[in-house]
């Protein structure tokens, strides 16, 4: 099991790269050079490393759930 992790953690992003990505959108949506349309596209790319981020929290949780029932049965 350790090994499949490992494996999926190097093909996607982990949460520390998916908090940078959404720092460097907001950074630059931030930019006073930045017009409505790269504003807007900034910010569906943000929303869907929101969602990712979102998403990799709930596996983690539901992970965390099973590993204390395990200690604890």
């Amino acid at each position: 099991m350790k090994k499949e992790i490992k494996e999926e953690q190097e093909k996607e992003p982990g949460l520390e790269e998916r908090f940078a990505a959404i720092e460097d959108i907001l950074t630059q949506m931030e930019g006073q050079d930045v017009t409505l349309d790269q504003a807007f596209e900034l910010y569906k790319q943000g929303m869907e490393q929101v969602k990712l981020a979102n998403a990799s929290l709930d596996t983690i949780e539901k992970e965390m759930i099973v590993v204390q029932e395990e200690d604890f049965s």
